[in-house]
């Protein structure tokens, strides 16, 4: 089926399942001992979830905002198209968006999306840098809640947007978790590009995963804007290239920076489970 016809498709199926979806999830609320705070995570399950299974799971950053699409296209990519296994969807929404920036990054950063000084402060000390905090709490009591709660299967796979996806590069050499990574528009400029030096200096030739990393290259206003920020996004791609054992893939939508999530979702998920092999699951990091 050509993609076009497909994301029709899709589109239509998305719409009844956005009025469905808040009867199909079900909400946590977690105490978080590394945060110091109540924290709500999001789990979608599948249509016919059998405790005697057992499921991969996809971790969803900014739930807020894209939990209902991710949690829709899944069913929809399994049940209609069939290019995808059943899967858990766990979303993990932001406190507000000051703690997003804060939660989803490591360090400031002098510099903002074109690669010029960030004048404003936006990106200063006092609104970031959480993220290795953010990152335990993910590993140490949102992931083992779900496997504790939910019948997985130990392949888990994060997926960011925008800064979110800034973290899940950043994150490559350090975390002990994901299997996967699903990277969508990512803003690698972010520092100068220090998830680019995080991964040059931390992580090992033999690391094994699977990566999918995407943009958007359709933006409404002068280049200069977006060139910075896309030119950022190859030099991960094309670092990430080198490493043997990284199953990466690359895709480019004539589409922005939000409207490509949607078509990020379908290619991404599809390519990962492509001919999965679940003896692929680095265990040597657990």
């Amino acid at each position: 089926m050509k993609l076009s016809l497909l994301l029709f498709i899709l589109f239509l199926t998305q719409l009844n399942y956005a009025q469905k979806i808040t009867k199909c999830f079900e909400i946590h609320t977690l105490k978080s001992k590394v945060l110091h705070e109540k924290r709500s995570i999001w789990v979608g399950l599948p249509k016919n979830y059998n405790k005697d299974s057992s499921y991969s799971v996809v971790y969803v950053l900014d739930a807020e905002d894209r939990f209902d699409i991710t949690y829709a296209l899944t069913k929809e990519l399994f049940e209609n198209q069939n290019t995808i296994p059943e899967l858990i969807v766990v979303g993990i929404p932001n406190i507000d968006k000051l703690r997003r920036l804060s939660d989803l990054t490591f360090t400031d950063s002098k510099v903002n999306g074109t690669g010029k000084k960030d004048t404003i402060g936006y990106f200063s000390q006092a609104f970031t840098g959480k993220g290795l905090s953010f990152l335990k709490f993910l590993e140490n009591e949102v992931v083992p809640f779900v496997n504790k709660k939910y019948s997985t299967n130990d392949f888990n796979t994060l997926m960011g947007h925008s800064i979110g996806g800034y973290f899940c590069a950043y994150i490559l050499p350090i975390q002990k978790t994901f299997s996967a990574f699903q990277i969508y528009d990512p803003s690698i400029w972010f520092n100068e590009g220090d998830a680019i030096r995080q991964i040059q200096k931390e992580l090992d030739t033999n690391y094994k995963c699977k990566v999918f990393v995407s943009k958007g290259i359709a933006f409404d206003g002068p280049r200069e804007l977006i060139d910075h920020h896309l030119t950022m996004i190859d030099s991960l791609g094309t670092f990430l290239s080198k490493y043997p054992n990284l199953t990466l893939e690359t895709a480019t939508y004539k589409k922005d920076h939000n409207a490509m999530y949607f078509y990020s979702v379908i290619e991404g998920l599809s390519a990962l489970f492509k001919d999965l092999d679940y003896n692929f699951i680095n265990r040597s990091i657990k």
